[in-house]
């Protein structure tokens, strides 16, 4: 259910409900602070004024009321001599507090709790609290009631009454405004989070809406960035980063089919010229002639079409199997005696490869890396092309190079594009598709090495190196 809420309202109310526990919890412990430090005041004066009666009683002072609590006095029998303030004799609720024990010295005291209030009435223990007892030795002369009585020799015990009323008032004073004030707080924490909610996404609402409006032929906008350096801005500027990807991949996309179309329908027109012509004049056509020229453009066609299907693959791991252990001389050496043949009395193929060079990957993909470098060398060499591989600190070494024109500085990465041909290799004639330079950049680049073009002092070198097995 709380799933289906917005994010700012979410946010509002976990703010607004930690509020109201925190500011419940610490308005509930003032209050409870609040009446136990009033109770204490109580209990302190009620000490204070104990003391002073049971003082005056000692020193033989006229009874009277002292002080602001109310209080008794008990005489050496028990009973009760004085009774002050708002008590009187019926107030006493059960059996007359104890009196002082007749060996207790001047200064003895103790706590008792007592009740007083109309016995078995609705009123009992109205004036229930903590009590304190102070001891007086003696009085010559005590007066009750204005009226002179016979003085009264031994101990006697006062009980001080220490009420919560001072505590439950303020209590009172106090419930109002945290009952109000508590719900307010907590209401006006989860209004500043929905505000502060609110001011923080709508940058990402921007930039959810500048999504909305970029579709597949629009990839050229970006979101706004805003200017607060925080976590927003940083998935504008990644936001913006991928966009940037996507428009290079959708370029590099459109020009890819663009150039495949163009590559296609190149040996699909000389195929159908062919037919169109042999079909017109079947009288006057070398059928031999015309069916090898047929052939040739049908294995261009599906030179291409592999090559294609090759990249298309490339780009999904589960094509790619297994990495296994592949040994690149005995690759270099297989490769080797099926281009011989190939290669005729003009051109000359030497190998060095040592015994075993190990590396992890696809045999398969790297023995087409090897080949597109050998037939790339073959199409452009004069008199030799030469292969080696070598172990390394670092990893392997494999180079493929001829005595061929060579390749410009400017144009050593831009040949690894796909259906890149430069000026001396424009012709299609030789069979090159403009793919096996570009498939094996991407194989090198799947197994985690690198393919460049390095200086050669004639010709082209193609240096290929990846991690040790």
């Amino acid at each position: 259910m709380l799933s289906r809420l917005s994010t700012r309202l979410r946010t509002s109310l976990a703010a607004g409900l930690a509020a109201l526990l925190l500011l419940g919890g610490g308005a509930w412990w003032l209050r409870g602070h609040l009446y136990d430090a009033q109770l204490a005041a109580a209990e302190s004066e009620a000490r204070t004024q104990a003391r002073e009666i049971s003082t005056g009683y000692k020193f033989g002072q006229q009874l009277a009321d002292k002080g602001q609590l109310p209080y008794l006095v008990l005489g050496s029998d028990g009973q009760v001599v004085i009774m002050s303030g708002p008590l009187t004799t019926q107030h006493l609720a059960g059996p007359l507090p104890p009196a002082v024990p007749n060996l207790a010295p001047d200064d003895w005291q103790s706590v008792q709790r007592i009740t007083v209030g109309p016995a078995g009435g609705a009123a009992a223990n109205r004036y229930s609290g903590r009590t304190f007892t102070a001891m007086g030795s003696w009085s010559p002369l005590l007066r009750k009631d204005g009226y002179q009585v016979k003085p009264q020799v031994g101990p006697f015990t006062v009980y001080v009454l220490a009420t919560p009323f001072a505590a439950e008032a303020s209590l009172r004073t106090i419930d109002p405004v945290l009952q109000a004030g508590v719900p307010a707080a907590a209401l006006l924490v989860a209004l500043m989070s929905w505000l502060a909610t609110s001011r923080a996404l709508r940058p990402v609402e921007a930039i959810r809406a500048e999504l909305a409006e970029i579709g597949e032929h629009r990839l050229d906008r970006r979101v706004p960035v805003p200017p607060s350096g925080d976590e927003i801005t940083r998935m504008a500027r990644t936001t913006n980063a991928t966009l940037d990807r996507l428009e290079r991949s959708a370029a590099q996309q459109q020009r890819f089919v663009a150039d495949a179309s163009h590559e296609l329908r190149s040996p699909i027109a000389a195929l159908r010229t062919n037919l169109e012509v042999s079909l017109a004049h079947p009288e006057r056509t070398d059928w031999p002639a015309a069916t090898q020229e047929a052939l040739t453009s049908v294995e261009r066609l599906q030179q291409l079409t592999e090559d294609l299907l090759f990249l298309a693959r490339g780009t999904r791991p589960e094509t790619a199997g297994r990495p296994a252990t592949v040994d690149l001389s005995t690759v270099l050496r297989e490769l080797a005696d099926q281009y011989r043949p190939a290669f005729g009395p003009r051109l000359a193929l030497r190998v060095d490869a040592p015994d075993e060079v190990l590396v992890r990957g696809s045999r398969i993909r790297l023995h087409r890396l090897v080949r597109n470098l050998l037939d790339n060398a073959r199409r452009h060499a004069a008199t030799e092309v030469a292969m080696s591989v070598r172990q390394t600190a670092r990893g392997c070494v494999l180079e493929v190079r001829d005595d061929g024109p060579g390749v410009p500085p400017e144009d050593r990465e831009r040949i690894f594009e796909p259906f890149t041909r430069l000026d001396e290799a424009r012709s299609r004639d030789a069979g090159g598709s403009g793919l096996g330079l570009a498939i094996a950049a991407d194989v090198a680049t799947r197994h985690g090495g690198t393919l460049r073009v390095a200086h050669a002092p004639r010709g082209a070198r193609f240096v290929l190196e990846l991690p040790s097995a």
